[in-house]
């Protein structure tokens, strides 16, 4: 296995906690999208809502922004961030084959909902249920293909820290 080009024998405790933590957050941003989706269909005057709704907006544009580049030009495209190493891991089962297509079209399509439905939140607009359900599902698929994807890693993180 490899993170980052660097054989996981070579991983320090050090590197190890940071793709831990810079995945953590990564799923963090996730969850308070879906947090915001529940609130803001609720009607919730929660004073977190705001926040929730920036990362769900923050997640979604550049998760657009990676997806198009990933799309325009995927053999010289690079990893800009943690979210396109995740994204590209995930669409082309960490580098073993080319983008799933299927996968690259359907999450293209669920961020530009997911950007949709935020900015629309984001000047409280009436949301359209539907598109409101789609982004649940793509934002929860995204979750669960995080945790399988990096099972691994997360085995590996919670071992270097266990005292021999």
């Amino acid at each position: 296995m490899q993170i980052y080009g660097i054989s996981e024998g070579e991983m320090t405790p050090a590197e190890l906690f940071e793709d831990f933590h810079s995945r953590m957050g990564l799923r963090n941003k996730i969850s308070n999208a879906l947090v915001a989706i529940s609130l803001y269909e609720a009607k919730s005057e929660s004073r977190n809502l705001a926040r929730y709704v920036a990362d769900g907006l923050s997640i979604s544009e550049e998760c657009v922004s990676i997806l198009d580049d990933i799309t325009q030009n995927y053999l010289s495209y690079r990893y800009q961030g943690y979210t396109s190493k995740v994204l590209l891991d995930i669409l082309t089962n960490r580098l073993l084959q080319d983008p799933d297509k299927r996968k690259l079209e359907t999450y293209k399509k669920g961020f530009l909902a997911a950007k949709e439905i935020f900015e629309a939140m984001r000047v409280e607009g009436e949301l359209d249920r539907e598109k409101g359900r789609m982004v649940e599902q793509i934002m929860k698929e995204i979750d669960k293909e995080i945790e399988s994807t990096y099972a691994s890693e997360e085995n590996l993180y919670h071992g270097s820290f266990v005292p021999r």
